[in-house]
C-alpha cells in the first residue's frame, strides 16, 4: 500500500502531528491524498486511510475506508483506544512498518441498514452499531421486531442498540450486552432501559435477517456509530443484516483480544 490518506479532526495539536506524518511518509515514497483525489478512486487497496485520534476518529475513518474499498489503521491519540492499533508515541515506526510491508490486515464483519420511510430510502453502514433512541422529551420508544419474517415481539424501552462484534464492548456493552470476540459470525440487539425486566439482550446468526417497525408517535434518533443519520417517525422500518463487504484493518502484529481486554477493562487486575 503506497497510497495514504490522512484522516483527523480539527485542533492545533493533531494538525501539527498530520503534517509531521505527512512530510515523513512522503520521505519513504509514499503518496498523499487529498480529500479531492481520494474521491477518484472507486476501489483502493493500494490505499490506507491513517486515522490520527480515538475510537470516534477511527470510526468516521473506517466509514470512507468502506465507501472505497481502502484499509484503515489507527494511531491512537486520544483515550481509550479500543479500536486503534499504534498508540501516537510509535507514529514513525508505523510508516516505516508500512513501508516495509511489516503489517498483517484483519477484516472484521460490518452491518447493514435499510431505513424506509415515506422521505428517505437509504441504506447504511456500521461498523460499530446502530442505535435508536428517543428524544427526552417524546413518549418512550415502542417497536416490532421481526426476525425472519417472523414477528418476535413488541418491545418499550428508551431505546436499542443493534451491535457488530467489534461494537459489542462499546454502546452494546454499556446497555447490559455481552462481550463477542471480534470474529464471531453474529451480531447483537441489546435494550436501553426496557420496560420489561425479561428484555434482554439477543445475539443473531449473520445470516439472520432482523426488521424493526416503529408504532410510537414522536421523532426518534437514528444513529450510526455514534452520529445521528436520520429521524425515524411511526411506521417507519428499518431491515438489518450482515454488510456484504467487511472492514479492513491494518495491524502490526497478530493482537489478542484478551490482552486488550486486559489492559482496557483492567480484567486479571
Amino acid at each position: 500500500m503506497k497510497k495514504i490518506f490522512i484522516f483527523h479532526t480539527d485542533g492545533q495539536y493533531v494538525d501539527e502531528v498530520a503534517k509531521e506524518v505527512s512530510q515523513y511518509a512522503k520521505k519513504k515514497g509514499f503518496e498523499i491524498l487529498t480529500r479531492e483525489n481520494l474521491n477518484k478512486f472507486k476501489k483502493g487497496n493500494d490505499i490506507v486511510l491513517l486515522s490520527l485520534g480515538g475510537d470516534g476518529t477511527f470510526l468516521k475513518a473506517s466509514q470512507i475506508a468502506l465507501s472505497i474499498g481502502a484499509s484503515v489503521f489507527g494511531i491512537n491519540l486520544g483515550n481509550l483506544g479500543f479500536l486503534t492499533d499504534v498508540e501516537g508515541i510509535d507514529i514513525f515506526a508505523a510508516i516505516d512498518a508500512l513501508d516495509s510491508g511489516s503489517y498483517l490486515i484483519e477484516e472484521r464483519t460490518t452491518i447493514k441498514c435499510e431505513a424506509l420511510s415515506e422521505e428517505v430510502e437509504k441504506d447504511f453502514y456500521a461498523v460499530n452499531d446502530f442505535v435508536i433512541l428517543r428524544n427526552i422529551n417524546n413518549k418512550i420508544l415502542q417497536l416490532e421486531l421481526i426476525v425472519n419474517d417472523l414477528t418476535a415481539g413488541k418491545f418499550r424501552a428508551d431505546g436499542f442498540v443493534i451491535s457488530s462484534p467489534t461494537g459489542s464492548t462499546a454502546y452494546s456493552l454499556s446497555a447490559g450486552g455481552p462481550v463477542v470476540t471480534p470474529h464471531a459470525d453474529v451480531f447483537i440487539l441489546s435494550f436501553l432501559a426496557p420496560h420489561k425486566l425479561s428484555a434482554r439482550s439477543v445475539v443473531f446468526s449473520n445470516s439472520d435477517k432482523v426488521s424493526a417497525k416503529i408504532l410510537s408517535d414522536g421523532e426518534f434518533s437514528f444513529q450510526r456509530d455514534g452520529e445521528e443519520v436520520l429521524i425515524l417517525k411511526k411506521y417507519d422500518r428499518l431491515h438489518f443484516e450482515k454488510n456484504s463487504t467487511n472492514l479492513r484493518i491494518v495491524h502490526l502484529k497478530s493482537k489478542n483480544f484478551f490482552e486488550v481486554l486486559n489492559k482496557k477493562f483492567g480484567w486479571g487486575a
